[in-house]
């Protein structure tokens, strides 16, 4: 909503305000390379998909520790990276999002996955028996 929000001050601005056509186009810009399309998991990594020149790959052995956080403006997931860095995540689904990270992550480290020290777990996991199943064809497609 903000890129389009942006868009329409910045034509707005062509026809008369110069400074709102500069404005509008700066804030679309920088909502278009900050905000992340798409996240993708991969066998050995976190990519952010943000607008079309950028994208970013994080290693799992990199990633530190995964919370999932309830907010007021909705559920986020948090991931911490091993120098300390937070990364937000806001996808449609966080919970199953985390499911599907932690197996990953699991399946990168041999089942030896533990998360670093002080992670905050709101939601358990869920049973094995209640988890998707995945292909086993070609691992190396996102999830």
């Amino acid at each position: 909503m903000t890129f389009i929000f942006a868009l329409v001050v910045a034509i707005i601005g062509i026809f008369g305000q110069p400074v709102l056509f500069f404005m509008g186009i700066g804030v679309a810009l920088y909502s278009w390379l900050s905000t992340p399309k798409q996240y993708l998991i991969y066998r050995d990594a976190l990519v952010l998909i943000y607008g079309k020149p950028r994208v970013k790959a994080y290693p799992f052995q990199e990633i530190a520790n995964l919370e999932l956080l309830e907010l007021p403006i909705g559920n986020r997931l948090r991931v911490r990276m091993a120098n300390g860095r937070r990364i937000m995540l806001m996808n449609k689904d966080p919970e199953t999002f985390r499911v599907k990270l932690d197996e990953a992550l699991d399946a990168f480290h041999g089942g030896q996955w533990t998360p670093g020290e002080g992670q905050v777990i709101e939601h358990e996991r869920p049973a094995e028996n209640q988890l998707g199943e995945s292909s086993s064809e070609d691992d190396n497609v996102p999830y």
